[in-house]
């Protein structure tokens, strides 16, 4: 399968670039081989994207038929302008899909895992703070908008809490980190790979929440999502890539350690194999036969609309949206039913 992976870009130049591209010629059908042609972003982390460069690696795109252009990003909101701009057909990211989605920018199609331990909240040594109740009237940092605010807002609340009640300091992650064990505040909500800064340079810190702390309230998934066009006229290639993406699955959830080592080295730009591992490790996998049952019975309709319920309390959306307007799980569905 022939792989063209493009060299990361970054932040407002890429949204930018994106947004100036206009459409693809994606799926067009076009190639010597007449294989289906489809450009997915993704968000260049082991949650989002392990099941994409697995799939990729493994070539189970290939063997469905497609010849898959695939590109980093490093923001939801790049991925997502990228999306809407039409420069890229898919796009796997976080808990955004519960976001740009709700207000019309692309249907989701595919969800890839929980994140439960993935985001968390910390509390600095002789802070005071013992439990998520403790942080009544702290100064938190976080950085607003992402899945770690949605766990401090859900964490609070499940406390008898609000954000009213705490200090909230709006940083980037990386400096949400070094403001952390530098002393700046006693208390940050972040995620994964930052909690090995914690452990390294302030090992006296206690976490005291995490999504998995929280479930369901807390639940936070990430997934693939269509732009709107590519999900009205090349429905078949999203039947296609979801089946590549079944056989991925069965790889995680059979051999996760093996899986792990073949998809990891695809990050190696981006961290180390170690690291990679360590952070899908924090994730929560299912079986495609679990997922089926999930897709069937509303869990995963539910994991999005809490998702979106969060960000409309945080602000970071207007109003909610029934999430059966952008969520479409009849593609998975049909993937199952092919020979």
């Amino acid at each position: 399968m022939r792989r063209r992976v493009l060299a990361a870009l970054t932040g407002l130049a890429l949204a930018i670039a994106a947004t100036a591209c206009g459409s693809t010629d994606a799926a067009s059908g076009g190639g010597s081989d007449s294989r289906q042609q489809v450009t997915i972003g993704y968000i260049a982390g082991p949650a989002p994207g392990m099941h994409l460069l697995l799939a990729d690696e493994k070539g189970y795109f290939a063997d469905a038929g497609l010849d898959v252009e695939i590109v980093p990003f490093q923001t939801g909101i790049s991925l997502s302008n990228a999306l809407t701009g039409g420069s890229i057909d898919v796009g796997v990211m976080g808990a955004v899909i519960a976001n740009f989605p709700a207000r019309g920018q692309g249907k989701v199609f595919l969800l890839n895992n929980l994140e439960a331990n993935i985001q968390q909240i910390w509390a600095a040594p002789d802070s005071g703070i013992r439990s998520v109740a403790d942080l009544r009237g702290k100064r938190v940092a976080t950085t607003t908008g992402t899945a770690a605010h949605l766990l401090l807002h859900v964490a609070l609340a499940e406390n008898g809490l609000s954000t009213d009640d705490v200090e909230i300091v709006n940083l980037d992650m990386p400096a949400v980190s070094n403001t952390f064990v530098t002393g700046g505040v006693p208390a940050a909500a972040l995620w994964a790979p930052f909690d090995a800064q914690i452990a390294q340079r302030l090992p006296g810190a206690t976490k005291i929440g995490t999504s998995e702390q929280f479930y369901p309230a807390s639940a936070i998934a990430g997934g693939w999502v269509a732009n709107n066009e590519f999900h009205a006229e090349h429905r078949d290639a999203l039947v296609k890539i979801t089946e590549a993406w079944t056989k991925a699955n069965d790889d995680i959830t059979t051999d996760q350690a093996a899986a792990l080592s073949t998809g990891c080295p695809r990050l190696s730009e981006f961290m180390t194999a170690e690291v990679c591992a360590q952070i899908y490790q924090q994730a929560k996998s299912f079986s495609t036969e679990e997922w089926a049952g999930y897709y069937e019975d509303g869990t995963a309709v539910d994991w999005i609309g809490r998702m979106e319920r969060v960000f409309v309390e945080i602000g970071a959306l207007p109003q909610f949206v029934e999430p059966a307007q952008f969520f479409d799980p009849s593609i998975f569905t049909d993937a199952r039913q092919q020979p």
